[in-house]
């Protein structure tokens, strides 16, 4: 995953425009950090958004502030619905369980989980 890609200021000509549901989660520095979205300037069909964010310094008690590339990738929803995911899961004959699940895309990573017990199901841990 790249991070949101940073811009020095806004194109001349470019139309503001004031933010709602401004709560957002944006990839920056290498992990995903809490963001509110101030305003938007918009220049074509090119988003930016002025937005501040948690600084990646942990001594850094107050907020980083920006303007940043919107692409919907590196610049996401906090609170956007839950997105449903479907796992099939091998029960060791020929049949297989199907797991529904409701997810939150955040960017966290998803992995195989096989316990040390005798079970031999494998788990999808978010």
């Amino acid at each position: 995953m790249h991070d949101a890609r940073p811009l020095d200021h806004y194109p001349p000509g470019s139309h503001r425009i004031e933010a709602r549901d401004s709560w957002v989660w944006i990839h920056h520095k290498g992990a995903w950090r809490k963001g509110a979205i101030h305003c938007w300037y918009v220049h074509g069909k090119t988003w930016m958004a002025w937005m501040q964010h948690e600084d990646p310094t942990p001594d850094v008690p107050w907020s980083a502030w920006g303007l940043y590339l919107y692409d919907g990738v590196t610049i996401r929803r906090r609170h956007a619905p839950a997105a449903t995911a479907s796992v099939e899961i091998p029960t060791g004959d020929a049949r297989r369980e199907r797991i529904t699940a409701l997810l939150r895309d955040t960017g966290y990573s998803v992995e195989p989980y096989r316990p040390t017990s005798g079970d031999q199901r494998t788990l999808l841990i978010c």
